[in-house]
């Protein structure tokens, strides 16, 4: 046999052996520092030599480590960055464990982001920097805390004022979570990863809720798989034992007749159940059907130190200042506010009429991502300011989607970018004229979707 047959087969096996074939379950268990692996449209790159470098800091790039991160680079990465992605290459990965959307041949997504790019650049925009916004952040700040100071100082002078407090603390504490918790889970303010920790930590604290867990279920399990049946956590149902049904093809019981009713009360009970599940989330490292990696050692004393300020200002200041009693039905206040309007916000932008089905996971590879994400999101009363600070810009919800590592006050530039550019596209962009009418609207699709579902009869 000739030489040159000789070295082929030897440089064959040579690169079989370098690059392996990887299964998603051995893929999830390189997530440690000192060996993190991650896939990427169906390639696997050892990016342990890059952890410390990461421009996005240790912890973000640690989120990922063990999982596809197909749609997390493509929203958070410009195109050319993948040939920074291409040097780690180790191996191709042969099955997964979340769905896999088809190419994106149209060029809808990347012909919109050149567009939005230029808008900015145009417009001299850093798009992770706004000034005003950090004036906004520090205006909630200030009234959480004056808020939380009029519930105890007014108790013994003026229970009504006490009350207004209360409510008023519940409100600002959902507007925590919209102005700067959104913000900050989604790196989006500044480029310094140090500044996302430092805002992330007086955010954790006044909302308690725990921004590693929520990173998990809505950047990875929403943002990624937005209306993805079993997989998106913010819409999750099953077969059996729901409160709601979001579906056609979920069982139907005769509760449901009632979910336009009593589903708005429930959605007051979202924060209590949220603050409680972080604890069960990081124990089990499970945020539904997202798997989350092991907290570091500073990670889970950030955990536990939040928790514990959250429970001692909202739980044993109030005792200083009032009885047992009293505290209890003041807090119990506090949260079905703050759990209401967070609910309602969250679930009015894809909860609601004319949008896309659910589609089931292995429908995915039929589907587009961002074309995806416009069939499924429903903005509202765009035009509006007082709406978009009031929602944290979340009435541009399908904007957000889209370009989620951009800060808030510039999606009412995106937002017509996106209009304009669905319609050359052909693709159906929703959106209501107000916030009243996008509440109406879910109100609707949870009726219709409570209701007994037709019975075919064979003839």
């Amino acid at each position: 046999m000739p030489t040159g047959s000789s070295e082929t087969n030897a440089d064959q096996t040579s690169q079989d052996k370098l690059h392996k074939k990887f299964t998603w379950k051995e893929l999830s268990a390189l997530n440690k520092p000192e060996n993190v692996h991650v896939a990427y449209k169906g390639k696997v790159y050892d990016v342990s030599g890059f952890v410390l470098s990461h421009p996005g800091g240790i912890d973000q790039i640690m989120i990922g480590a063990g999982h596809d991160i197909t749609q997390l680079f493509n929203t958070y990465h410009q195109p050319k960055i993948l040939k920074v992605l291409e040097k780690y290459y180790v191996g191709e990965l042969i099955d997964n464990e979340m769905p896999v959307y088809a190419e994106d041949k149209t060029q809808f997504y990347p012909t919109l982001k050149k567009r939005v790019k230029e808008k900015l650049n145009s417009l001299n925009i850093d798009p992770k920097f706004d000034y005003r916004m950090f004036a906004l952040y520090l205006m909630v700040f200030i009234t959480w805390w004056g808020s939380l100071y009029g519930m105890l100082k007014w108790w013994a002078e003026s229970w009504l004022l006490s009350i207004a407090s209360t409510v008023v603390l519940g409100w600002i504490s959902a507007c925590v979570i919209f102005l700067i918790g959104h913000d900050v889970s989604h790196f989006a303010v500044t480029h310094s990863p140090w500044v996302w920790r430092a805002v992330r930590i007086v955010g954790q604290v006044t909302s308690g809720l725990s921004m590693y867990c929520w990173t998990y279920q809505h950047i990875f399990g929403h943002h990624s798989y937005t209306s993805v049946d079993g997989v998106d956590p913010d819409v999750y149902t099953t077969d059996h034992n729901d409160v709601y049904r979001l579906k056609e093809r979920q069982k139907w019981i005769r509760t449901f007749r009632l979910q336009y009713i009593y589903m708005p009360v429930l959605y007051s009970l979202l924060t209590m159940k949220m603050k409680i599940q972080d604890c069960f989330d990081v124990v089990t490292l499970r945020k539904g059907p997202i798997s989350m990696n092991p907290l570091s050692t500073f990670q889970i004393i950030e955990f536990i130190v939040i928790k514990l300020l959250h429970v001692v200002l909202l739980i044993f200041v109030p005792l200083m200042y009032m009885s047992f009693s009293s505290m209890v039905m003041l807090h119990l206040l506090y949260e079905l506010v703050y759990g209401f309007i967070l609910a309602i916000i969250i679930n009015i932008n894809h909860v609601n009429t004319d949008l896309h089905e659910m589609i089931k996971p292995e429908e995915a590879k039929d589907i587009k991502w961002a074309e995806y994400q416009v069939l499924t999101t429903k903005d509202y009363d765009t035009d509006s300011l007082l709406c978009t600070l009031l929602t944290g810009a979340l009435n541009h919800q399908v904007a957000h989607h889209l370009f989620p590592d951009v800060l808030q006050s510039y999606y009412p530039i995106i937002t017509p970018i996106v209009r304009d550019t669905c319609k050359e596209f052909g693709i159906q962009y929703n959106c209501e004229a107000s916030l009243p009418k996008a509440l109406w609207e879910h109100l609707k699709y949870l009726f219709r979707m409570g209701q007994e579902p037709t019975q075919l009869k064979v003839q």
